[in-house]
């Protein structure tokens, strides 16, 4: 049975001005999963990422540490994470309006991970339900079906008795979870907040179905003994 490693990125930059790239954290986490997969003799059949920089620097790095050739990195949008930003700025006015106590957890969120979360989550449920589209904002539907179609060519387009790895964000690994365990929506978006920095879930798959083999493991991270690699942000 062939398998698909969702590898999601390494630790951007949380807080500051640019997001969108690794912090020097995150760069160390993604060169210590490169040096693991060596270790255990890994040699992907071929690489995919998504078009954001975390993406594609931490598919980089990971890939630099492999002595032997390497695939090529395909570089496609399907892959990229949804935009919360955009999905937070539509939706507070409405939460806050529900209920202002929101009001002091958003002026806290950039530099408050507990007052970013305490916005986040009610904001992406309000998202995912489908009672409140906004135009021009991705759906949640429209997102899922974007991550499930892209994986469902590669499989289509790699066939059998391949090993492929796939660097991307926590959104699209939940979503591949939701096609492969079938969960709600709101499992699956719970789910993506459990995502660990520069961790691996492997997906095996057939010409019928794609099955879960293992979930979020950072076992590369654990082993350094440095309880500072293991992230969510």
């Amino acid at each position: 049975m062939s398998g698909i490693f969702m590898i999601r990125h390494g630790q951007a930059s949380f807080g500051r001005q640019n997001y969108d790239q690794l912090s020097d954290l995150g760069r160390r986490q993604a060169q210590i999963l490169g040096d693991y997969l060596v270790r255990l003799g890994f040699n992907f059949s071929a690489a995919y990422s998504g078009t954001m920089n975390r993406q594609q620097e931490t598919a980089q790095l990971v890939l630099s540490r492999f002595p032997e050739a390497r695939p090529p990195l395909n570089i496609t949008p399907e892959l990229d994470e949804y935009d919360s930003w955009t999905v937070m700025k539509a939706f507070l006015p409405g939460l806050i309006e529900d209920d202002p106590g929101l009001a002091e957890a958003r002026d806290r969120m950039y530099d408050d991970p507990r007052s970013f979360q305490k916005v986040f989550e009610p904001a992406m449920l309000r998202w995912i339900s489908g009672r409140h589209e906004v135009p021009g904002l991705e759906t949640w539907r429209r997102f899922t079906g974007r991550v499930v179609g892209l994986i469902t060519a590669i499989i289509r387009e790699q066939g059998p008795g391949r090993t492929i790895a796939v660097f991307t964000s926590g959104g699209p690994i939940s979503a591949v979870m939701q096609m492969a365990l079938e969960i709600s929506d709101q499992v699956t978006l719970r789910l993506n907040w459990g995502i660990r920095n520069a961790s691996v879930s492997v997906f095996k798959y057939n010409e019928k179905q794609v099955f879960l083999s293992s979930y979020n493991s950072t076992a590369h991270l654990e082993q350094e003994g440095d309880p500072a690699l293991l992230t969510y942000r």
